[in-house]
């Protein structure tokens, strides 16, 4: 439109004077921007919108508009993410090479998390632990959990996890993994329960993953809170080998793909 007037300009007319010219390019060029900042306007509007909407932790991305949560109660999401994440798993599980390291129990506890739950442990009750776990390895906490076991050492952690105190410290940190994973999803605008399932289960394959996801939907005024747009833009956006994996029955979830799970939880 700009290099229009431009050369309108440039070829004006004789019957039309030099300055009426200038007059008539001058007013164009004033609307034309006019309309363009009333855009920025708008949009540094919808901008302030969201910023609110955040800070209220309430988003509604199909509209840019804030909603109420609709979450009812978030104890009961916390505690069917627990009985999903614990199902038929037992707390002396033990992985003794598990990409290189020992993990254990009902989330697989891996590394650094491995390592504060076994410190804990040995604090609460430092005689139990000293008497079970007599192999040398065990003398440092830290170097233990990122060795790789041999039968003996499963042998004396499984006797170690039958214990009250070892198994108050894992749950524990159940709770505190269970409520990180709502958190983060929750920093990402998440309020819906579903929906946060869905995230959830995007989060277990590969935590960037979820913002990968939230970024697209977000970008593409798609509705986050909407856990069928979550899984289908989930869907669309990986590998077929991932897609697959994500949408057959898993054990976990009583033999029900992610999308059967959330379509029948009710908070």
């Amino acid at each position: 439109m700009v290099l229009d007037e431009i050369i309108g300009w440039a070829s004006w007319k004789p019957e039309k004077g030099f300055f009426d010219t200038i007059r008539e390019g001058w007013e164009n060029l004033k609307d034309f921007l006019s309309e363009k900042f009333s855009a920025i306007r708008d949009t540094l509007s919808n901008l302030n919108i969201l910023k609110k909407d955040v800070a209220d932790g309430s988003h509604n991305a199909t509209s840019g508009t804030v909603r109420e949560s609709v979450e009812s109660n978030p104890q009961n999401l916390n505690a069917k993410l627990k009985q999903i994440c614990v199902r038929s798993r037992k707390y002396w599980d033990v992985n003794k090479n598990d990409e290189w390291y020992v993990s254990f129990w009902k989330l697989q506890f891996h590394w650094e998390t491995a390592k504060k739950i076994l410190r804990n442990i040995k604090a609460s009750d430092a005689s139990r632990f000293n008497s079970i776990m007599t192999d040398p390895l065990f003398r440092d906490t830290d170097v233990a959990c990122t060795s790789v076991w041999n039968d003996t050492h499963v042998t004396q952690f499984k006797e170690l996890m039958n214990g009250s105190k070892a198994q108050y410290e894992m749950d524990k940190v159940v709770d505190e993994t269970i409520d990180g994973y709502i958190n983060r999803i929750k920093w990402r605008w998440v309020t819906d329960p579903k929906a946060t399932l869905a995230f959830w289960r995007i989060c277990n394959y590969w935590p960037a993953f979820a913002e990968k996801i939230k970024n697209i939907m977000v970008s593409s005024w798609k509705n986050i809170n909407d856990y069928v747009q979550v899984i289908d833009c989930y869907e669309s956006s990986t590998s077929w080998h991932v897609r697959t994996k994500f949408q057959k029955p898993d054990p976990a979830l009583w033999n029900k793909n992610i999308r059967q799970f959330i379509w029948e939880y009710t908070a």
